[in-house]
């Protein structure tokens, strides 16, 4: 259970002159949960008190992970879906395409007047100070130190009411804690209007698992082409499970990768979708071809995003062929054979009749964005 969870989980505490926080007592054997926030004499103790601190207690902490200096990790299971954390920034900045970092630095004056709990706080985040030397004309080092920092650590606000909104950019507490990876266990979102994020786990994420966020947005492609971008924009080398591949499953990785991107485009307009759907020579080799990319996909990591959308893209097609009076009927060349295979294991046997719902359920712990596809496209039918 998730309270036995943290009764087998709490430390030792190095200041046994703490009370108690159930009973209140003094105890030379207090033990903290496993958030580190509180502490406890007994787990009878804990037990007592998990009613009211299980609204406080977190579900990740900060530590020190291997090769990437500090990142959040998960202190308990966290379901697909579940809201990690919400949080505002620290500080907002205008974004700028056309400055080399990406945004207009907050001015010096600005940066003086900043409450000092939240500058402290921003001060202790990632610092590239041997990759980066855009400000280091300025004399003052803390002020050139904090540009530095929000340069590495800011997040886009897609939060954006109307498509002439000004961009927006935030620097986080935690939520620019969180390491990058190419196979992300969670995504962050902002709500139309608003500059507080939500950070939500994208899949199952396990006790002990550090929380990873896609730099990269919707931007995709090919290793090098990956590494080179979170070079030149985040300073540092991504060195995730999906960049160490090697040899053979690097190169399907790759390739993969990119023939997920290239489908999705080809369908990302309402109007190329409709066009696939009134071409009545070619829709059943066009589903064929969607089928086969996304039976493709299920040979590398999971990216439950992208591939909601391409389940509801084959579900158009596949019902449109119906419509036009036809009846898809599975080619039994090798390939096809195959591909029908891989996707009756891992969606199951009537899959065909079932690619909408699957494509929702995909979606349901997704970004708005992806949501907004899935629905987009279903509701061509209609």
């Amino acid at each position: 259970s998730l309270l036995q969870e943290n009764l087998n989980s709490i430390q030792m505490s190095s200041t046994p002159s703490s009370l108690c926080s159930s009973c209140h007592q003094s105890d030379s054997d207090l033990k903290y949960c496993t958030c580190g926030q509180v502490l406890y004499c007994s787990k009878a103790c804990q037990q007592v008190d998990w009613v009211r601190h299980k609204q406080s207690c977190p579900m990740v902490v900060v530590r020190v992970v291997e090769g990437k200096g500090k990142g959040l990790v998960a202190i308990r299971n966290i379901s697909a879906g579940t809201v990690i954390f919400t949080e505002d920034p620290l500080i907002i900045v205008s974004k700028k395409d056309e400055q080399g970092v990406g945004f207009e630095v907050p001015g010096y004056e600005e940066f003086k007047k900043m409450d000092p709990v939240k500058k402290q706080e921003l001060m202790e985040l990632y610092d590239p100070k041997d990759k980066m030397n855009n400000f280091e004309c300025h004399e003052d080092f803390e002020y050139v130190k904090f540009c530095r920092i929000v340069a590495a650590n800011y997040v886009s606000i897609n939060n954006k009411d109307h498509p002439g909104d000004i961009d927006l950019a935030g620097v986080y507490k935690q939520l620019s804690r969180i390491n990058h990876s190419c196979c992300p266990n969670s995504f962050a979102e902002c709500e139309a209007g608003s500059v507080t994020h939500s950070v939500r786990a994208g899949r199952i994420i396990k006790k002990g698992q550090e929380v990873t966020n896609s730099y990269l947005g919707s931007k995709d492609g090919a290793r090098e082409d990956r590494r080179k971008d979170l070079l030149n924009t985040w300073y540092f080398h991504c060195g995730c499970e999906v960049c160490s591949l090697t040899g053979e499953e690097r190169e399907v990785n790759d390739r993969v990768r990119m023939m997920v991107v290239t489908y999705l485009m080809d369908a990302g307009r309402e109007d190329n979708i409709i066009r696939m759907m009134n071409d009545k020579k070619n829709i059943s080799s066009t589903l064929r071809s969607y089928l086969k990319v996304l039976a493709e996909s299920y040979r590398i990591e999971e990216d439950r995003g992208k591939r909601a959308v391409m389940l509801s893209i084959c579900h158009v097609l596949y019902r449109q062929v119906e419509r036009l009076g036809g009846c898809w009927v599975w080619p039994t060349d090798n390939d096809s054979v195959m591909v029908r295979m891989i996707l009756q294991k891992y969606l199951g046997e009537n899959f065909l009749k079932e690619l909408d719902m699957l494509a929702i359920s995909a979606a349901s712990v997704m970004t708005r964005y992806f949501k907004a596809k899935v629905k987009r496209n279903l509701d061509l039918l209609t």
